[in-house]
């Protein structure tokens, strides 16, 4: 009850994290606090290892890390774990500490770093969808292995691994909830794709009424009353009836005018 009491406390006063041991608890704020911006990632840049690990933030979990790599010398190994449910922030927690380290530490390859933080799009584009509790919620698990220099420590190499898809996810999912990311996108390029001046045949009735169809098909499976790509409903006669007036806001605030992507 006192640990739950202090974290109440904490996150009334937008302090979101607690060192509880070696454990960092965050409570997501679900409004933006600035803690990973530059400014932040720069103040913690300017500390050594040992003032760093002592304040609560996620910078400081990759600060003990680091610590203990260089205390332990010779084949060294150290390893974060972020786990919580869905929408507590472990994907922004792990983007930002993944940037942070390379940032810190510097990258013998620069390749490296667009990389490692690059992906993250690409990942989250398959493997991320809109759920009940999360915009972005990941579907999958992950896993970042960063190799650092034995002389300069400097980042040597970085794989991510993902793994445990949920791939059910592409023909089955509960009301309210959305397919992953990346199948609205390809639909949302493919129509961007049909409003060029030199894309009539995407742009003839037969394709488009195929391409509603098979959106409504696809978000009626899935439990969803409207989507971000579709601005009508199917008539009786297999046709699609135009919407008039405003869109209708989807449960994560964007606005379902044929353009959102999640």
């Amino acid at each position: 009850a006192t640990l739950l009491t202090a974290m109440r406390l904490r996150h009334a006063r937008f302090e979101p994290y607690t060192w509880i041991g070696p454990v960092l608890v965050s409570v997501n704020p679900c409004v933006e606090l600035g803690n990973f911006s530059p400014s932040v990632m720069e103040r913690y840049m300017g500390v050594d290892l040992a003032e760093m690990s002592q304040a609560p933030h996620p910078f400081a979990v990759v600060g003990r890390a680091l610590s203990g790599l260089k205390q332990a010398g010779g084949d060294r190994t150290a390893a974060i774990l972020v786990t919580g449910e869905s929408g507590a922030g472990k994907t922004e927690a792990v983007k930002a500490m993944l940037s942070f380290l390379i940032t810190r530490q510097g990258a013998r390859n620069p390749r490296v770093f667009d990389s490692l933080v690059g992906s993250t799009q690409a990942l989250e584009a398959f493997g991320n969808a809109c759920t009940l509790q999360n915009s972005n919620s990941s579907r999958f698990g992950k896993l970042a292995e960063v190799s650092l220099h034995a002389v300069t420590n400097e980042v040597e190499s970085a794989t991510v691994i993902p793994y445990m898809l949920e791939a059910s996810r592409v023909t089955h999912r509960a009301r309210g909830e959305r397919n992953f990311h990346i199948c609205y996108e390809l639909r949302d390029a493919l129509e961007a794709a049909a409003s060029g001046a030199d894309a009539a045949f995407w742009r003839t009735d037969a394709v488009r009424l195929a391409w509603r169809n098979l959106a409504h098909r696809s978000v009626m499976a899935g439990g969803l009353r409207s989507s971000p790509y579709l601005s009508g409903q199917p008539e009786a006669n297999g046709g699609f009836a135009e919407e008039r007036g405003g869109g209708t806001v989807e449960n994560d605030g964007s606005e379902a005018n044929g353009r959102g992507l999640r």
